[in-house]
């Protein structure tokens, strides 16, 4: 039950952030900027506080370190695919058509963008029912997700998608990541002990690599002009704060 009870918060948490965008028309970027920093803090901390730990406690160093490189390459070549929606690089107060200028992957919107977010949300999912520390990861997820789904339905109702195909699109976005739970719950039985060992550990650095790129590449972009934004780092340090009070044991 507690499995399907996460699935469930994992669609409904993507899914009613595109109902807010609708509800209130949410149109510029300041906003969800700050939900991008407060997000990208969080799960930066998390890799930190919690994950980093647990991986390096069950897996040798080399392999830890190998597999966390990997999904950190991985998720720069899905930074091409998807243009970059996962750590909000797709800019709405501009017109559309002005998005072609900045990103390559644009022209190909939304169907590129879909395919690069669903991979990066497939292979998050896949540690999370399988892994020993699986209730930390499905928090930093969700809070991980609900900037995307904002930004991700936010584009394609500005770029004059229909409201049932923006949803529709943030419906597979959605399922991604229980996709990939439910698969790996299921290829990697619990009676297996020496897969269980290796599987999960390596799985959860490969998603920690793809983690760690999201997060620094939102806290270490600059701001226009480079000057020094206070409510962003406050945002920032509430993240950090908020990550490792919540995940307090």
């Amino acid at each position: 039950m507690s499995l399907l009870f996460d699935s469930f918060l994992l669609i409904f948490s993507v899914l009613a952030c595109g109902a807010l965008v609708l509800t209130f028309q949410i149109k510029g970027e300041k906003g969800i900027k700050l939900l991008l920093s407060f997000s990208g803090a969080y799960i930066l901390a998390l890799c930190l506080f919690h994950l980093l730990p647990e991986v390096y406690h069950d897996l040798d160093a080399s392999y830890a370190g190998w597999a966390i490189v990997s999904g950190f390459v991985l998720q720069l070549a899905l930074d091409f695919i998807s243009g970059g929606i996962e750590h909000g690089h797709v800019h709405l107060d501009k017109h559309p058509d002005e998005h072609h200028h900045h990103h390559p992957a644009s022209q190909r919107f939304p169907i590129m963008m879909l395919a690069g977010l669903s991979i990066h949300a497939f292979i998050e999912g896949i540690p999370l029912f399988i892994d020993q520390g699986g209730s930390e990861l499905l928090t930093g997820i969700i809070l991980h997700n609900i900037p995307i789904s904002i930004t991700l339905m936010a584009f394609l109702l500005h770029s004059g998608r229909s409201v049932l195909s923006s949803f529709m699109a943030l419906l597979l976005f959605a399922l991604m990541t229980p996709t990939g739970a439910w698969l790996a719950y299921y290829l990697l039985p619990a009676s297996n002990n020496t897969i269980q060992q290796l599987a999960a550990p390596l799985s959860l650095a490969f998603v920690i690599g793809i983690f760690l790129h999201i997060s620094t590449t939102i806290l270490f972009e600059s701001d226009k002009n480079h000057r020094f934004n206070l409510v962003k780092m406050l945002t920032i340090l509430a993240g950090v704060i908020g990550c490792y009070f919540l995940n307090q044991h």
